[in-house]
């Protein structure tokens, strides 16, 4: 007599596969309001079997960050080295990768969310966090250096990126993705205007303003 056994297939998980469900749950979630079981049902797996990949929260989310940071850099923050377009057109097509990014309702914002987080909460994670944005800082200043001097140039580089998070913050608050929208379109429309001009723009096209 012949018997015949029943086997489930395994499910094939590997790190980027937990990483990317991890990235979707602290989108979601938040950082401390996911646990380790949250994440290992996701994908599948036993909890226990989950810390066979990574040994605790804090590392994964530490690949996490390192995994968004690689993804911008090869595919938003590249943009800025283009010399065979014009500043104008390099900066839009940074902001149109970025924004699209950061829109996405489960990949989406999670270093612009994490910027605050960690910074109160959680200092573990300070400094990738800071590498990205210092990465987003020199891919916009790069594309302002060539048609403006370094000091106007460090000068919109900073404020770009601090309207980007502030409006990121409001969209997300409000639910509302028109903040991000139109503090993009104000940066675009920024590049445009001549040395004096872009120099003497203060702090009132804030985020806060972006409705207006």
């Amino acid at each position: 007599m012949l018997y015949f056994c029943a086997v489930m297939p395994k499910q094939k998980v590997d790190e980027q596969t937990i990483i990317i469900e991890a990235l979707k749950l602290f989108r979601k979630k938040s950082y401390f309001n996911t646990s380790m079981s949250d994440i290992a049902d996701a994908c599948g797996l036993q909890k226990g079997s989950l810390y066979h990949y990574f040994p605790s929260k804090e590392d994964l989310m530490k690949r996490v960050i390192k995994t968004v940071h690689e993804y911008f850099k090869n595919n938003v923050f590249h943009h800025a080295y283009d010399k065979n377009l014009p500043p104008h057109k390099r900066l839009e097509n940074l902001f149109r990768a970025a924004e699209k990014v950061f829109l996405d309702e489960e990949k989406g914002n999670l270093l612009g969310n994490m910027g605050v987080e960690t910074a109160l909460m959680a200092p573990e994670f300070n400094s990738l966090v800071q590498r990205f944005f210092l990465d987003f800082f020199h891919a916009i200043k790069t594309i302002y250096q060539d048609k403006y001097g370094d000091k106007i140039a460090n000068e919109l580089a900073e404020r770009s990126v601090a309207e980007i998070e502030g409006s990121l913050m409001f969209s997300r608050v409000f639910n509302d993705h028109s903040y991000l929208k139109n503090t993009t379109k104000r940066i675009l429309k920024r590049i445009e205007e001549k040395p004096a001009e872009a120099a003497g723009a203060n702090g009132a096209s804030r985020a806060t303003k972006a409705k207006h």
